[in-house]
């Protein structure tokens, strides 16, 4: 059952020293709830009314922040009627029996963190019974006990899967929402149900970690995911990736807020993403019609006013990005006219906290400078118990050499329908996940149209790599139905099953294979494959290099091996 959002809360810290010092200190301050993730990160679990004041005890901790939401990259549909099966949106339905299609994943695994699997299901069963599934990681279940330094759920062996699909048992784990299935079909469905919606790479194997689901974070009944939940899950596959020594392409279907650039992040801490054999792929975001970004630019002194709409959300969250060095005072307006004190830049992390009276909403503003994931300056804007009507976010220069801005609000997903800014920007709204130049990027393409998907989330250019069939794509479902989906998470998910494909050539071709199954090698070629149309220049903010090419691609790499 998901978590209400209230009920806990959640840090990303990083440390430095021995940990047994830090673990010290931890347990001297009673917070005794923590996962080390690496030797720089961990993450720490507290009720909701915890005191952050306490860190400035904690010597270790060098910096923290409060976890953030995540949301699925994938919407179920509903439109079997109109749905395409994804091997015929990839052209691969059409290649005929030749090396293309004799190319099914052998000897990789495809990592999912999503909302589980429904691990019953035929079509992920190989040929001899056996589950595809070499270790599940339900984050909810009470069933068994933890992984090994985690600190919930149940995880399950390819043994333990086996036996409860003999006893035709479904109780381990299940999938609720669906979207974790979907994205596992896609990629490695057997095609035993409906051999026409047989997946992309059907002898890849899989981990799954199911995470945990919250509840009603902004708009009640909404589900959200924490990237707390979601970093531990990446380090739970970091040591499976270690076990088997087999190439596994990870595949991002849940998306943070949106943003125009990054070029550290809390994953730069894990060096095992980095290296052979780990591939990094995410969807690039479904906010590209949504209205939850704002750009502008200031000079100086210049003030602008931003106008924003609430609809019927519980709370709200808006993150101020400035670019380079620039500082901006920052202040807030509410519907009824009261005016926040003017937020501006003070040394090291300040953390403000006020209420509008006659809204009855309180609001706590964090001022960043410089942010750990930019080098820039980033403004974190809390509401609770918000009101809805037109607010205004109001912002000055206060020491700018290049004046750009960018303002965000949550994923659409999470919030109100009628949450939007007034005059919004379509552009720069990338999940921020995949801004980082080691993440191969995906935006999602309409072959029923031949024109991008409306929702797809844009770059700038630079940091959207190609765009891949992801509307309506026909996919197994709950309780062994089909279903369609769309979205960037389905069109990251095509793409995985094509790297899969693409690094089952490599190995076959060449005894150094490791020097190509990087992430970057592997985004390259599929930029050189991809199929651009000729009234378009590339890279551009909506295809970035173009559209997936399974065949070009493979040909591509076949001349530089």
């Amino acid at each position: 059952m998901p978590i209400l959002n209230s009920e806990i809360r959640s840090y990303n810290i990083i440390f430095t020293g021995k940990k047994e010092r830090l673990i010290q200190s931890l347990q001297e301050n009673n917070l005794t709830q923590y996962i080390f993730l690496n030797d720089l990160l961990m993450v720490l679990y507290v009720e909701a009314n915890f005191n952050e004041n306490i860190f400035n005890n904690i010597n270790q901790i060098v910096w923290w922040e409060r976890s953030y939401a995540m949301s699925s990259l994938i919407n179920i549909t509903n439109n079997l009627l109109q749905g395409v099966p994804v091997r015929q949106a990839t052209d691969m339905a059409y290649m005929g029996n030749n090396l293309y299609n004799s190319l099914e994943g052998r000897g990789t695994v495809i990592a999912i963190i999503d909302s589980g699997i429904d691990y019953l299901n035929q079509d992920f069963l190989n040929e001899d019974g056996s589950s595809k599934i070499l270790y599940l990681w339900d984050q909810e279940s009470n069933y068994k006990s933890p992984p090994e330094g985690m600190l919930f759920g149940s995880e399950f062996t390819r043994d333990e899967i086996n036996e409860a699909i003999s006893n035709n048992n479904g109780d381990l784990s299940r999938d609720e929402i669906g979207t974790g299935t979907v994205t596992a079909s896609i990629a490695v469905s057997q095609g035993k149900n409906n051999i026409n919606y047989k997946g992309i790479a059907p002898k890849a194997e899989l981990i799954v970690v199911k995470l945990r689901s919250y509840i009603s974070l902004f708009k009640e009944g909404r589900i959200n995911y924490q990237n707390t939940d979601f970093l531990v899950a990446i380090s739970y596959i970091i040591k499976k990736f270690k076990e088997i020594n087999r190439p596994i392409i990870l595949n991002f279907t849940v998306g943070t807020t949106s943003g125009r650039d990054i070029s550290q992040a809390l994953l730069n801490t894990f060096e095992e993403l980095y290296q052979s054999g780990f591939i990094l792929v995410s969807g690039a975001g479904n906010q590209g019609n949504t209205d939850i970004h704002y750009s502008g630019n200031i000079s100086n002194g210049e003030s602008v006013d931003i106008d924003f709409q609430v609809g019927d959300d519980k709370n709200l969250n808006i993150i101020i990005d400035g670019y380079k060095v620039d500082k901006f005072e920052i202040a807030l307006i509410s519907p009824f006219g009261e005016i926040s004190p003017t937020i501006s830049y003070a040394p090291n992390f300040s953390l403000y906290a006020g209420k509008f009276n006659l809204e009855n909403v309180t609001y706590s503003i964090s001022y960043s400078y410089p942010w750990i994931s930019t080098g820039s300056m980033q403004v974190s804007i809390n509401l609770k118990n918000v009101y809805s009507g037109i607010w205004t976010l109001r912002i000055t220069g206060q020491n700018v050499i290049n004046g750009e801005f960018n303002a965000y609000l949550p994923n659409k997903n999470l919030i109100s329908d009628n949450t939007r800014f007034i005059d919004s920007d379509s552009n720069s709204t990338i999940t921020r996940y995949g801004l980082l130049r080691e993440v191969i990027t995906i935006g999602t393409y309409n072959t029923k149209s031949n024109i991008i998907w409306i929702g797809s989330s844009k770059g700038p250019a630079e940091t959207l790599d190609i765009v891949a069939p992801g509307v309506d794509i026909i996919s197994n479902y709950l309780d062994n139905t089909f279903n369609t989906a769309t979205g960037t998470g389905v069109s990251s998910s095509v793409v995985c099953g094509v790297i899969a494909l693409l690094i089952e050539f490599i190995i076959n071709q060449t005894e150094f294979y490791g020097l190509s199954i990087y992430s970057e090698p592997i985004k390259t070629y599929l930029m050189l494959g991809a199929t651009q149309k000729p009234i378009y220049t590339y890279p551009n903010t909506s295809y970035g290099y173009g559209i997936l090419n399974y065949q070009n691609t493979l040909q591509r790499i076949s001349e530089n091996l």
